[in-house]
Formats: structure tokens, C-alpha cells, sequence
């Protein structure tokens, strides 16, 4: 019999196991999470809602004098825009085409270069020293890897920029 386990440390669980970005089934989360099927189902539901009425709005939370303020408040500025416009418009306005930088950080996320064991090994380069030094990338010996901030960068630019996939 599964112990009981409260929603929001149900929720953190199974946002953990979906951070890699596979697709599951509710009854693979279920398993792979050890958490019951029902409140599998439940979290979802809840983040779904959530999901729909964060898409135009936005929490505010601010603590002030020992109390907690929270208001719902209608998206403001480029973030109340669809994301695949703001994406449009990032690139018009600031970065139209991915740098080498990116391209190398996308490298190693195609080639699932995200743990040290699974790093590659590369020829040192200037781009990767500096790369190393900004702490986006981690080398091992001659192997390099993604840092968990390379792998954000490399994921970000993946979305902007989708023929880096190609």
C-alpha cells in the first residue's frame, strides 16, 4: 500500500520527473514517481488550471511588515503577447541569428552531453574555454558537458532559434 502523500510534495515530484523533457504516460508518473494514480490525475488537473489562467495573467506575491500580499494581476508588456510573437520579436529586435555560442550549447544537448557521464570529448577551443569560464559548459579531462545553466541557455536557444535542430 502507497503512504499518502500531500499535493504540493506530489506536485514538486512528479515536476521533477518531467524536467528532462521525455513524454510519459500519467501511469508511467504514477510509477516512476511511486505515486498513486489518483493523485497523479489530481495534480495535473490542478496544473492544467493553473496553466490556463497563467497564460494572461500573473501572480504577484509580495511580502511586506510580516505579511504575505498576493494579487492576480492581467500580463503586461511583451509578456502578455503569445509566446511564439515575443519569440518573433527577440529575434526582429535583438538576436536574429544564433551565434557560435549557442550552436555549441545546442551541440552538446543533441548529443545528450547534460552529466558528466555522458560528456563528450572535444577539441579545446577558444569558444569553449570561454564557454567554461562563464560557466555554461563543464570539462572533465578532455570531455565537456552541460552546466545546469548551459542546459537552460542551450534549451532557450533551441526554442528561438529552431533550425538549430536540423
Amino acid at each position: 500500500m502507497m503512504t499518502r502523500t500531500d499535493l504540493t510534495s506530489a506536485t514538486l515530484q512528479i515536476m521533477k520527473t518531467l524536467q528532462n523533457g521525455e513524454q510519459y504516460t500519467l501511469n508511467k508518473i504514477s510509477e516512476k514517481t511511486e505515486l498513486n494514480f489518483r493523485t497523479v490525475q489530481k495534480v495535473f488537473k490542478l496544473i492544467e488550471a493553473c496553466q490556463t489562467q497563467l497564460e494572461s495573467k500573473k501572480i504577484n506575491i509580495t511580502h511586506l511588515n510580516n505579511a504575505v500580499h498576493i494579487q492576480m494581476k492581467p500580463k503586461s508588456g511583451i509578456t502578455s503577447i503569445p509566446a511564439a510573437i515575443q519569440k518573433m520579436l527577440i529575434r526582429t529586435s535583438y538576436y536574429p541569428t544564433p551565434d557560435r555560442n549557442d550552436e555549441l550549447l545546442v551541440y552538446l544537448l543533441q548529443n545528450n552531453a547534460t552529466k558528466e557521464t555522458f560528456a563528450i570529448q572535444m577539441d579545446s577551443s577558444k569558444l569553449l574555454d570561454e564557454l567554461v569560464a562563464a560557466e555554461h559548459i563543464i570539462k572533465k579531462g578532455k570531455k565537456y558537458y552541460l552546466s545546469e545553466m548551459g542546459l537552460i541557455t542551450a534549451k532557450g536557444a533551441m526554442s528561438l532559434y529552431p533550425e538549430l535542430t536540423q
